[in-house]
């Protein structure tokens, strides 16, 4: 889903309903960025779609940058924003 091989990624990320604003999101992010760290990765990818504005905002507060270069659609009508972060 991207061309940058040496890059992790997050493939799917999601927190039940109920369980949202309690810290899982940030704790599952966190858990796959020191995975990708402890494996020697420079940094991390991830697509979100564009409303879930709530998940752009903790990505950002863990440092990630929107990058518009990998928003990508994979279905018509399917748009994709692209984040990453480097470590």
């Amino acid at each position: 889903e991207h061309r940058e091989p040496e890059l992790a990624s997050i493939r799917m990320l999601a927190v039940a309903a109920e369980a949202q604003g309690r810290g899982v999101g940030r704790a599952l992010t966190e858990a796959a960025m020191d995975r990708a760290r402890a494996a020697g990765a420079p940094g991390m990818i991830l697509h979100s779609t564009w409303v879930m504005t709530t998940a752009h905002r903790l990505y950002q507060r863990l440092g990630w940058v929107r990058d518009p270069s990998l928003d990508w659609e994979p279905e018509p009508g399917v748009d994709l924003w692209g984040f990453r972060i480097t470590f």
